[in-house]
């Protein structure tokens, strides 16, 4: 029994747990990276991309858990495991989680409220509930689930750059990614915010994955089309990221740049708002009819649009002023709050705490 105890602290908590989810280039699959690194889980369940090529990094470690795989091929998978971690559904398999209740392997999932049905059946099997969010945990709670916790989720700040932006913002930064029907990242709001900005010692720079319809805009606004290869490059340039996002699941791109000391503008609602703690720097919400995706009809899947003339204002503000104070807390405020070993401290104490 000792011996079992000791090995295990020295293993770490985490080391028989798996992630489940894609291993590819989309968000979901960077999440996957992302808690590997900073809690220390020993495997991932992977899942075909579905728009991505799936990547097996390490065969000792990453399981194959294609869709039609048997419920004895999933006990021979995730027999060896403690606990399994679900990224944002718990539908990744529709055997997994009946079969790990079976072998009494815990089950936590991380949820996106965006996305998150609560009268989904599948999700009456899973043990813990750890979101993101305070906001997240409200949409959790709001379909009756109690089994619920918060906690930070875990970002690894080695594959960001530290900034230190010093003085006025003159050079203005914009990632939207992959444009949706929604234009959920704000690009055209922020395009257009930007060209009523009556400077001319400023510039826009956006960056976008494939080309997109955009509104006119002047000489200082310049358009990339591409993928880049790590969130590295994305903030490595730039006095300050402009993140109007309509609605965010974890939001990324608000909390990647300022875990990177970059000042950032975004929209004034959860959970951009939460990342963002100058409020210099966050933009009104303006009226908008509609607020659910119909497609799925998620009843709180609800859009704020920016005001436009906020977020020029917003902008003038940081042209003005010295950025420095707001950089160095920035990035001060990441290091302590996404320290891996306060992370793993926090996860586990409350991972143990709630899984009997």
């Amino acid at each position: 029994m000792i011996n079992a105890v000791v090995n295990q602290i020295r293993k770490g908590f985490f080391q028989d747990w798996a992630v489940c989810g894609f291993n590819d280039d989309t968000g979901l699959g960077g999440m996957a990276v992302d808690i590997r690194a900073c809690l220390g889980v020993g495997y991932q369940l992977v899942v075909p991309s579905e728009r991505l090529t799936s990547k097996i990094t390490n065969p000792l470690t990453d399981r194959w858990l294609p869709k039609d795989a048997s419920r004895d091929y999933i006990k021979s998978t995730i027999s060896s495991l403690k606990g399994i971690i679900l990224l944002e559904r718990a539908n990744w398999h529709p055997e997994l989680l009946s079969v790990a209740q079976e072998m009494g392997i815990h089950k936590v999932c991380v949820p996106m409220w965006e996305w998150f049905n609560g009268n989904s059946p599948e999700w009456k099997l899973v043990d813990l509930f750890a979101c993101p969010s305070a906001f997240s945990e409200k949409i959790v709670q709001s379909y009756g689930f109690r089994n619920t916790c918060q906690l930070t989720w875990p970002l690894d700040l080695s594959k960001l750059p530290n900034r230190h932006v010093r003085g006025p913002a003159r050079h203005f930064i914009h990632n939207s990614g992959l444009v949706d029907h929604d234009d959920r990242k704000g690009v055209r709001d922020t395009i257009i915010a930007f060209s009523r900005l009556r400077r001319y010692d400023v510039r826009l720079t956006v960056r976008l994955q494939k080309e997109v319809p955009l509104p006119p805009a002047d000489s200082r606004v310049n358009v990339i089309i591409g993928n880049i290869d790590s969130p590295y490059e994305l903030y490595s340039v730039g006095d300050i990221c402009v993140q109007p996002s309509k609605m965010e699941g974890l939001g990324f791109m608000v909390l990647e740049p300022v875990c990177s000391g970059m000042p950032v503008i975004t929209t004034d609602y959860p959970p951009m708002n939460q990342y963002v703690h100058h409020p210099e720097l966050r933009c009104k919400t303006r009226w908008f009819r509609r607020k659910a995706f119909p497609s799925n009809w998620i009843k709180h899947a609800h859009l704020r649009l920016p005001n436009i003339r906020d977020l020029t204002r917003r902008m003038a503000w940081a042209a003005t002023n010295d950025l420095q104070p707001i950089s160095t807390y920035n990035r001060q405020w990441a290091e302590a709050t996404f320290s891996h070993d306060s992370l793993r401290s926090a996860w586990k104490e409350v991972l143990m705490a709630n899984l009997k």
